[in-house]
């Protein structure tokens, strides 16, 4: 059974804005045998900092309490000290492990006016609906007999608006307001019937799937802003070439952007063909 380990972010394309506008939300597909490799891995490069089970991810000191309720502090200090080391070997080694990451993100042009919180739910179901689409696609060309869904546990601890975009998604083979899905069906493509929530803290797999999409927001940014280099774009050039495309494109494939964001699309095309081209010669 394939898998899609998935989780979301959001960024400020410009250090002028007050809130974030792009909203990214995605993650890695992974056959089990795989994920048994990937989880070693990751499990093996944490055993040289701190125990292999206690969690890491692309905001570390989001994890402060973690390892603070476990007595690890000092490894805590020694992770965050050595982030650049740990995150580089995991990507690095990850490249051993056949994977596909799979991405939608939109600009959202109401920031300013609407209440983050408030919308966030939303967008993601918006950008979790985009990218079913693009996994039952996906799931024809590799031919899947199964597929899991599975999601870090949302913010506000209600699953519901997640489940009812899934539901349109399996049982419609559309969105829930009503956008025809091109793969049709997810019931019909393998598809388990509903989605599997789990908290990052607790799954190897669903920590690499938030460094990779915390990697990629920083790359975004760094492409916006006009950055020569940073960690994330860094790591995600080591990645680029696991990112699912289909006849050498990136672009509406591994990472999908709605058509009603033209400039993000233009600017997300214009980015990812650069690196096909490299990868292509």
């Amino acid at each position: 059974m394939y898998k899609w380990y998935a989780d979301d972010t959001e960024f400020r394309s410009e250090k002028r804005l007050i809130k974030p506008n792009i909203f990214v939300f995605g993650g890695i597909v992974i056959s089990p045998e795989e994920d048994r490799k990937l989880r070693e891995i990751i499990k093996e490069v944490k055993s040289k900092y701190t125990y292999p089970d206690l969690p890491v991810k692309w905001n570390f000191k989001d994890l402060k309490s973690v390892y603070k309720e476990f007595n690890r502090l000092d490894q805590y200090k020694g992770l965050l000290e050595n982030s650049y080391e740990w995150r580089r070997e995991i990507f690095e080694k990850s490249l051993e492990v056949d994977y596909k990451v799979v991405i939608s993100m939109l600009e959202n042009f109401q920031y300013i006016k609407n209440n983050l919180k408030k919308i966030k739910g939303e967008l993601n179901c918006i950008l979790f609906s985009n990218s079913l689409m693009r996994l039952g696609l996906l799931c024809k060309r590799i031919k899947a007999r199964e597929f899991q869904v599975i999601l870090d546990w949302p913010e506000n601890g209600n699953p519901t608006p997640f489940n009812r975009t899934y539901y349109y998604g399996f049982n419609r083979g559309k969105s829930k307001d009503g956008i025809e899905f091109h793969c049709g069906q997810l019931s019909k493509l393998g598809f388990q019937e509903s989605v599997m929530f789990t908290k990052m803290t607790h799954s190897n797999s669903l920590q690499f799937a938030d460094l990779v999409i915390g990697a990629f927001k920083d790359f975004c940014y760094a492409h916006m802003a006009g950055l020569p280099s940073s960690l994330g774009k860094d790591l995600t050039e080591v990645i680029i070439d696991k990112y699912d495309k289909y006849n050498g494109k990136i672009q509406n494939i591994g990472v999908n952007v709605p058509s009603n964001n033209p400039n993000l699309k233009t600017k997300m095309s214009q980015i990812l063909n650069e690196y096909m081209e490299k990868l292509n010669t």
